[in-house]
């Protein structure tokens, strides 16, 4: 399994065009609850909806029974949201990338726990970003090379208690076996100068923004 689209509830962001044009056609669409709206919008029949269901509306949900869209219907009462759920389950079938869209904004809390997720799930082999006209999020664990993104702003924030051996080749401010502790701003606002960049760490993991 190569790529999952996976659409949740929060904002979807920006221009329908940048969505339409990121999804191939050898992508597996699949739909969070609410996230079936945004799909919706977008014209776009998803191979898959999940969830418990409250938060579709009736329109999206009347015409994706029409177009026989497959569903699958968790229990309202359960102590996973939506969104892990259904990110456990396309690890399961080995996706090798997993693209989140609307995952960021909306509420702070859901925010929150969405990218507390991506640290959550980073042991596993699937990469996870999530992916905005405005912003790329993902985590870093040992080694990250980036192509093609010369010019932008890039912060790598701590999510561990230390990350240390943090070695960055092709930014502005470049590091050598430094250090970052959980709160410290040291990796905000850096530049992006060469294509390929480099990002190694000894050991810990950021989470990496990328402002497009």
């Amino acid at each position: 399994m190569e790529r999952a689209i996976l659409f949740i509830n929060g904002e979807l962001i920006g221009d329908d065009d940048f969505y339409l044009n990121y999804i191939k056609a050898a992508d597996k669409v699949v739909c969070a609850d609410g996230g079936a709206d945004h799909a919706y919008k977008l014209g776009i029949i998803p191979d898959l909806i999940l969830g418990d269901l409250d938060s579709i509306s009736s329109k999206a949900l009347e015409h994706y029974q029409t177009e026989q869209v497959e569903f699958a219907k968790y229990p309202v009462a359960k102590d996973k949201t939506d969104t892990q759920l259904i990110l456990e389950e396309l690890i399961e079938l080995e996706y090798k990338e997993i693209i989140i869209f609307a995952g960021l904004g909306g509420r702070l809390d859901h925010t929150l726990a969405n990218l507390y997720l991506l640290d959550f799930l980073a042991e596993f082999d699937t990469k996870i970003k999530f992916i905005s006209p405005k912003e790329q999020v993902e985590i870093v664990c040992k080694e990250k090379i980036l192509v093609n993104e010369v010019d932008k702003t890039l912060s790598l924030l701590p999510l561990s208690d230390e990350v240390t051996g943090v070695y960055l080749e092709g930014f502005k401010y470049g590091l050598e076996d430094a250090s970052f502790k959980r709160g410290d701003t040291l990796g905000l606002s850096n530049i992006v100068q060469e294509s390929p960049a480099k990002i190694k760490l000894a050991s810990g993991k950021l989470l990496m923004i990328i402002n497009n």
